[in-house]
C-alpha cells in the first residue's frame, strides 16, 4: 500500500511538472533566446526611434519590463539605432495589424536572438471605427507585447494553468487590450529562459535558403492584428466580402511607412469563383505586409493555383486585406 501510494504520488508530481512545463512552453516563442555571453545578467538596450508621444510610451513599458524581467534580464532605453532592439512607431496604413515585432536567429541548436525590431501602427488611432485606439492604456498594451515578443516570449494563450489567459501585455485575445503591463508568469518564464547561458555553439550551420523573389529571411516576424472575433458569424458580419478565390499571382508592390522602418507590401490577384456576401468585381488584389525577406508567421505567402474562402475589408477600389489570420481558409 505504501509503495502505492508513493507511486500514485510520484506520477501526479510528474504530470504536475509537465503541465506546467507545458504552460511555460506554450508561452515561450519557440526555443528562441538572447545568448548571455558569461554575464550573470544580460542587459539589452532598447533603441528609442519614436515621435511624439511615444518616447514617454517606451519609457513607461521599458521600466515595467524592468520590474517583470526576472533576475538574469536588464533593460536600458538608449537612443535609435543604438539597441540590441530597435522601437518604431509610423503610420503603414490599413495592413490589419497594429503592431509588428521582428526577431532574427542563429541558425544552430540553440536558436539565439541576435537583434529585435518592435512596430507599431499609428494608422488605427483615431480611425472611426476602430474607438479605443487612441486610449494610451491599449497602445502602451501593444508596445509592450512588441518588446516582450522580442525577448522570445509567444502570446500568453493559455495562461500559467491553462484554461483564460492572464491579465498581462502579452495576451492579444480579446479587446479591449486592457493590460499594459507584464505579469508575474511573465517573469518566471524569463527566469527559467534565462537561468542558463546557453553559449555552447548556437551560431553558424548551413546555407540561408533565399525565395529568388523576397530574398533571404531578414527575421521571424509576429503580428498583432487590429480586429478579433468571437466566431465565425463576428467575423463574417464584420467582412465588406466573403469570397471563393483561386490566386492568380502574387509580387511584390511597395514599401509603407518611413525609410527606416519601412515594412514591404505585396499585391496578390486573386479570380473571384463565389461570393458569399458583398459585391466585387471578378479579379480583385488583395494587399499583404511581405516580401523583402518579411513574412508574418501566421500570415504565409499566396501561390498561384491555390484556392482559398476569404473574409476582406476593402481598402480601395477591387483593393482587399484579410481581415485577420482567421478570415483566410485554405480550400
Amino acid at each position: 500500500m505504501c509503495r502505492n501510494r508513493i507511486l500514485i504520488w510520484t506520477l501526479a508530481a510528474l504530470l504536475l511538472l509537465l503541465n506546467v512545463s507545458g504552460a511555460y512552453a506554450d508561452h515561450q516563442w519557440g526555443d528562441y533566446h538572447w545568448e548571455k555571453n558569461g554575464t550573470p545578467v544580460l542587459t539589452l538596450n532598447i533603441g528609442n526611434n519614436h515621435t511624439g508621444d511615444w518616447p514617454n510610451l517606451l519609457s513607461y513599458v521599458g521600466s515595467n519590463w524592468n520590474a517583470y524581467g526576472g533576475s538574469y534580464l536588464d533593460f536600458n532605453v538608449v537612443a535609435g539605432g543604438t539597441g540590441d532592439i530597435e522601437s518604431y512607431n509610423a503610420n503603414y496604413g490599413d495592413t490589419g495589424w497594429l503592431g509588428l515585432a521582428s526577431i532574427w536567429v542563429t541558425r544552430g541548436k540553440n536558436k539565439h536572438i541576435t537583434r529585435g525590431e518592435s512596430k507599431v501602427n499609428e494608422y488605427y488611432i483615431t480611425l472611426p471605427g476602430y474607438d479605443g485606439f487612441n486610449e494610451e492604456v491599449e497602445f502602451k498594451h501593444v508596445l509592450c507585447q512588441e518588446i516582450g515578443h522580442t525577448f522570445g516570449l509567444d502570446h500568453n494563450r493559455e495562461g500559467s494553468t491553462g484554461g483564460t489567459p492572464d491579465n498581462t501585455c502579452m495576451n492579444d485575445q480579446t479587446r479591449p487590450l486592457g493590460y499594459p503591463d507584464p505579469n508575474s508568469h511573465d517573469t518566471e518564464l524569463l527566469n527559467i529562459m534565462y537561468a542558463e547561458d546557453h553559449a555552447d555553439g548556437g551560431g553558424g550551420g548551413g546555407s540561408q535558403k533565399c525565395h529568388p523573389v523576397f530574398g533571404c529571411p531578414q527575421g521571424l516576424v509576429h503580428a498583432f492584428w487590429a480586429e478579433h472575433y468571437e466566431d465565425d458569424h463576428e467575423m463574417y458580419e464584420a467582412s465588406d466580402a466573403v469570397v471563393d478565390v483561386t490566386v492568380l499571382a502574387s509580387s511584390f508592390s511597395h514599401m509603407a511607412g518611413p525609410d527606416n522602418s519601412a515594412v514591404p507590401i505585396t499585391r496578390v490577384v486573386l479570380k473571384i469563383e463565389e461570393t458569399f456576401k458583398g459585391k466585387t468585381s471578378r479579379v480583385i488584389s488583395l494587399q499583404q505586409t511581405r516580401g523583402l525577406g518579411l513574412e508574418i508567421e501566421d500570415d504565409p505567402g499566396y501561390v498561384e493555383g491555390d484556392s482559398y474562402t476569404l473574409f476582406l475589408r476593402q481598402i480601395g477600389k477591387n483593393n482587399y486585406r484579410v481581415v485577420n489570420p482567421n478570415g483566410r481558409i485554405k480550400n
